[in-house]
């Protein structure tokens, strides 16, 4: 089996789930959209994961690639065949294209909160065995306002109503991450531009609150991602 994994910058890439991946012997493709690499036909690919990213879903003019891979993401669901994956921008890719409508929070949503899942959500089969709560890395200037139709809402926070939700047979999107490792985060400051980002909404020394909150709560995030991985893998293998 083989997955394709859309991937916005560098620092946004599958995180801990490339090691479930190398230890399930999954073969995944990673395509840098944000630098111009093409998209191939998902033909070849069990299923789809489209990553988080700096960027923002209403800067086409910005990011021209954004329009492309809108519509390959557009595209292959409508298909309805091939499970697909949306993390944070991801989500948000996919809530647009199938008609939601997303744009920028009055509060940005920042550090490791509470997620809490919907009734009925356990029934759904990503989220098969997953806690009415847990603990998720949020990093977030933009939301779901409102889902697509005929989608259906799965996980919320506070500040964020749309969390989680499937739309179609098998297209998912998460609004936040467990992914994301302590050495992921820490990676940030190798990035000024990110680090000033994260210092305006939440102050000087942000990142080293949030990579030592992401330590904190590391087992208990590891142990929901590899659920969600798991679940995936289970139906991308149909």
């Amino acid at each position: 089996m083989r997955i394709l994994v859309l991937q916005h910058s560098p620092l946004d890439h599958p995180g801990v789930m490339r090691d479930y991946l190398d230890q399930d012997g999954i073969a995944w493709d990673a395509i840098d959209t944000f630098d111009g690499q093409p998209i191939p036909p998902l033909d070849d690919y069990a299923a789809l994961i489209v990553m988080g990213g700096p960027q923002q879903i209403d800067q086409e003019a910005e990011h021209p690639w954004l329009v492309a891979e809108k519509n390959f993401i557009r595209r292959t669901i409508d298909e309805n065949v091939k499970p697909v994956l949306g993390i944070c921008l991801g989500s948000q890719l996919i809530a647009e294209v199938m008609g939601g409508r997303v744009g920028p929070m009055a509060q940005p949503e920042i550090g490791v909160l509470d997620v809490e899942a919907l009734p009925g959500a356990a029934e759904e089969a990503l989220f098969a065995g997953f806690p009415a709560r847990a603990k998720a890395v949020q990093w977030h200037l933009y939301a779901i306002q409102e889902l697509p139709p005929g989608a259906r809402r799965l996980m919320y926070s506070p500040a964020c109503e749309n969390q989680a939700f499937r739309i179609g047979r098998a297209a998912y999107g998460l609004q936040f991450h467990m992914e994301l490792s302590v050495d992921t985060v820490q990676a940030v400051e190798a990035y000024p531009e990110y680090v000033a980002a994260l210092e305006a909404q939440r102050g000087v020394g942000a990142l080293t609150h949030l990579v030592n909150e992401t330590a904190y709560h590391a087992d208990e995030m590891g142990s929901s991602i590899r659920l969600i991985y798991d679940n995936f893998v289970k139906l991308a293998h149909g």
